[in-house]
């Protein structure tokens, strides 16, 4: 007989494995562009939400100040954002905006993304949203 517990991380199992599925799709789109899934996510912001400064990306991302600059540092190096330093007369505040190549680089990836998420059936979107849902409540 089969408990709750075992049906739990059955569940659990599947869950994981197409997380893994999707996640290995979206990071083999933005790999064309040379770029992870996680760089394109913070271009992203940079260019749709306006997050410019790292402390805001920090924020949004739940992650360390010194984690968001070697993530704007590697972006700059591959020349799709740059820094602006000292607006306001305080050489420590930064701002960061995308280039000309990251928001072409963005919107390639965005494109290709929109593409296949049109080929998402839609008990996977249903998948994705509960999957969402669930965690913003379990955290």
């Amino acid at each position: 007989m089969v408990g709750k517990a075992d049906t739990r991380m059955q569940l659990l199992g599947e869950w994981y494995s197409k997380l893994q599925q999707i996640a290995t799709k979206v990071n083999a789109i933005s790999r064309k562009y040379d770029v992870s899934f996680e760089q394109f996510l913070v271009i992203e912001q940079i260019i749709e939400e306006e997050r410019k400064s790292p402390s805001e990306l920090a924020v949004f991302f739940k992650t360390s100040l010194p984690a968001v600059s070697r993530k704007l540092n590697l972006l700059q190096s591959k020349r799709l954002v740059y820094k602006i330093r000292g607006e306001q007369d305080d050489q420590r505040l930064m701002r960061v905006n995308a280039t000309p190549e990251g928001i072409e680089t963005y919107e390639s990836i965005k494109a290709e993304l929109l593409t296949w998420d049109a080929q998402l059936k839609d008990h996977d979107i249903n998948l994705m949203a509960m999957v969402n849902h669930t965690l913003e409540h379990a955290n």
